[in-house]
This record gives structure tokens, C-alpha cells and sequence, in this order.
């Protein structure tokens, strides 16, 4: 069904008036958003108004904007199934049966599915924008905060000026105050995406910053706003990080591939204070 109003909008975009038009653009980027936004949020959005979405509904031959906004909801209860598919995996499991094994499966399956020519194309061009960024910025919250987390911990040993974007902080808003033009934002969300990460990459964007986003599709409310994605499946039969992992760190090598002597030198100071103090038990 959603792809009929899609094809829809498409095939009589040039009979819009000005406004239908701008409805159409903002749905036809955002299809994730469309999902959860109000009428007066969209109006807001699309500088129209919402006697006029619901004019536009109503020409699809909808009642109105609620029954529209049904069409793209279904789909987001389908994009969470992979929750279902969990739990059912969990009733459905012989608890004699090997798991471990079976977990490896899953994991070398959504590694085989993995895009690694377009992957390590749009590497390069993350180390690049990285490179050249006053400084970095990595967001990821809930489920993704540990993966965020592991790229700031790691990248921080690369070079000076990383911050880590975390939900609840009251840093955070702090943080966005002394950002400047030529940051850059490094997200990883996956589906469900949080408000948190959605508005902070949001105010990146509107800031005039450029967005690399680590997610499950190109089209995802994230993706959209986005300037440069890299998507990986996080599985369905278990929920896992090692495909963004794989990106992460092939990233890192790429960083350190790049700046290979100074990122040594950095390493060999580390580990000189970490010895130091005393950081880590003896062997």
C-alpha cells in the first residue's frame, strides 16, 4: 500500500499546487517520520497548514491525516518485528539445543550479507570528512550506546578533540553550545531510533554540519537527514552489534593507516603513563 502512494505522489507531483508538493517532497524523504508526527508538527514542517494536509490525504483518498498516517505505522510495527522474532526464538529454543553455535550462524550470515566494496567506499570518505573536523562528535543511545561508546573510547587515543553524546547528561546541551560549523556528528542508531539521537543529529544538521550515520537503512529517519550512511542488519533471530562492530573497526584501521606515525607515538606515550600509574594488573 505504501508503495502505491509513493508511486502515486511521483506520477502526478507535476499536477500538485505548491503546498501538495511540499507534502509530497517532506513524506517522500522522512516516510520514517511520517509514522509518529502529528498533523500540526508536519504543517509546521512543510510551512503549509493542516487544513491543507488534510486536503492532501483526502485527494489520496484517505478520510483524513490520521487514516493516512496508518499506511506508514504499519510498516514501523513490521521494521520492530525483529523484537518478535527475539522473543519467539527465546519460547521457540531447545534449551539443550547449541546456542552458541547457532549464534555464530546468525552472526557469520548478516556478515556474508554485508555490502564490504560500498562499505569501504563510504569508509574512505568518513576518514576524510574525520580528518579534516575541527572536532568529532559520536552519538548513540540505548542499545547503540555501547557501540558509540567503543568508538569514542578507542578514537579518543587518535587524536584530541572527540566528545561522546550521551542521553540524560545535562552536559549535553553544554556541548552543543560550543559547537562550530566544521564538526562533524558520527551517529549509530538502529531501529527503533530514539527522540534523543533524532533531535541531537537534527540540530547538526540544521547547523550546518556534516552527518555520518551507522544504521539499518539509507532511508531511515536518521539515514534522511544524514550525509554520508553505512547500513548493516543487526539481525533478527538475535539482536547483534558485530557487524557495526566490523565497521567500527575497520574505521579505526583506517584512521590509523592514515597517520600511522603519530598515531604509534600516541600509542607508545599511553602506554608510558598507563605504566606509570600502575593502570593494569601485572601479568
Amino acid at each position: 500500500m505504501k508503495k502505491k502512494i509513493l508511486g502515486y505522489l511521483d506520477d502526478n507531483y507535476n499536477s500538485f499546487s505548491k503546498s501538495f508538493k511540499k507534502i509530497a517532497d517532506y513524506i517522500k524523504y522522512n516516510q520514517s517520520i511520517v509514522s509518529f508526527i502529528s498533523i500540526n508538527e508536519l504543517a509546521k514542517e512543510t510551512q503549509t497548514s493542516p487544513a491543507t494536509i488534510t486536503r492532501f490525504s483526502k485527494n489520496l483518498g484517505f478520510k483524513g491525516y490520521p487514516d493516512f498516517q496508518k499506511i506508514f505505522q504499519k510498516e514501523v510495527e513490521q521494521q520492530t518485528s525483529y523484537m518478535k522474532d527475539l522473543k519467539n526464538s527465546i519460547n521457540e529454543t531447545d534449551k539443550n539445543s547449541n546456542i552458541v553455535q547457532n549464534m555464530i550462524n546468525t552472526n557469520i550470515e548478516l556478515l556474508q550479507e554485508m555490502d564490504a566494496l560500498e562499505i569501504e567506499k563510504s569508509l574512505d570518505q568518513a576518514v576524510e570528512w574525520i580528518q579534516s573536523s575541527r572536532k568529532l562528535y559520536i552519538l548513540g543511545a540505548r542499545g547503540s550506546y555501547a557501540l558509540a561508546y567503543y568508538l569514542y573510547f578507542m578514537l579518543k587515543e587518535f587524536r584530541e578533540g572527540v566528545e561522546l553524546m550521551i542521553s540524560g547528561a545535562s552536559d549535553f546541551t553544554d556541548k552543543l553550545l560550543y559547537s562550530q560549523e566544521n564538526d562533524l556528528l558520527f551517529t549509530i542508531s538502529f531501529h527503533p531510533y530514539t527522540n534523543f539521537t533524532y533531535q541531537v543529529t537534527e540540530f547538526f544538521k540544521d547547523q550546518g554540519n556534516k552527518v555520518i550515520t551507522v544504521t539499518d537503512k539509507k532511508d531511515s529517519t536518521l539515514g534522511n537527514i544524514s550525509d554520508l550512511v553505512l547500513t548493516t542488519k543487526n539481525g533478527e533471530k538475535a539482536y547483534t552489534f558485530v557487524p557495526g562492530t566490523i565497521i567500527v573497526n575497520a574505521l579505526l584501521v583506517k584512521l590509523g593507516l592514515m597517520d600511522k606515525e603519530n598515531v604509534n607515538a600516541k600509542f607508545d606515550k599511553l602506554k608510558g603513563i598507563t605504566d606509570r600509574f600502575h593502570i593494569y594488573l601485572d601479568k
